[in-house]
């Protein structure tokens, strides 16, 4: 399924490396992932404490149902192999494994990619671009993108013909009471269009839970408000010990036409 990032040609595994018929390789880490991206700059994508408090938030299991819903999606579409874009630290790819043969998690982040590959030995994690995806055309029968940018023509050109894109963006009201703490007038999340070329949306869902949350700021470390609120709306989330607070997600199912 892999392809060679310069000349474009069949990746094999031989050893501990993924080697080109034009001899270009690609050493295996002994955590297990690849390197595959050609343009990685130091500390692209998300840093070590950035993925920390990614993994600390998450692994807390807020987002469990809509793990579930993704996973519940990938059986009814029958979807064996799958390609998670922008996978960071492995907590939604793990569990997609266990219905998806082979799997693959891709993300440009270093920092998030070892930690992932470490966890599970089950599934090829790569650093790579998801606008520059290290796969061959029409291989897989699936690809999951978590609040990740829409990279629709590489999506497109790995899927099979009727294979299936599964997309979660936030809902309108998604971490509302983390935004009231942050800015003085809060709006809803705009939604995102129900087309795309050389697609049809096959099935739509909105899903919401409200939970209590205690480490705020492992939070808002996974979101854009991190960086675009003003001081005192932040110095209010560090002082907040704990918050009920709305997820809301669209997931979104598209057929490749």
């Amino acid at each position: 399924m892999l392809r060679c990032p310069i000349c474009q040609e069949k990746l094999e595994k031989s050893d501990r490396q993924f080697v080109c018929p034009n001899h270009h390789s690609f050493d295996i880490a002994k955590q297990g992932y690849v390197n595959l991206s050609l343009k990685q700059k130091k500390n692209q994508g998300d840093n070590k404490a950035m993925v920390q408090a990614r993994t600390h938030f998450l692994e807390k299991d807020y987002y469990v149902f809509m793990r579930q819903e993704v996973l519940d999606l990938l059986k009814k579409y029958e979807i064996h192999s799958l390609i998670d874009l922008g996978c960071g630290q492995g907590y939604y790819t793990s569990m997609f494994q266990s219905v998806c043969d082979p799997c693959f998690g891709v993300d440009l982040s270093k920092e998030a990619v070892l930690y992932a590959a470490k966890q599970n030995k089950n599934i090829q994690y790569l650093v790579a671009s998801i606008y520059d995806l290290p796969f061959e055309d029409a291989c897989c029968d699936g690809v999951t993108s978590i609040f990740v940018g829409q990279a629709d023509q590489e999506v497109h050109r790995v899927l099979k013909d009727q294979g299936v894109w599964i997309t979660v963006g936030p809902g309108p009201r998604h971490c509302w009471e983390l935004k009231e703490k942050l800015y003085q007038t809060v709006l809803e999340n705009p939604e995102e269009q129900d087309t795309k070329e050389g697609f049809v949306l096959v099935e739509k869902k909105h899903i919401q839970k409200q939970e209590k949350v205690d480490e705020l700021w492992n939070l808002l470390e996974m979101t854009p408000y991190r960086y675009k609120s003003p001081k005192a709306g932040l110095e209010a989330v560090k002082n907040c010990s704990s918050l009920d607070v709305t997820f809301e997600f669209v997931i979104r199912c598209w057929r490749k036409i």
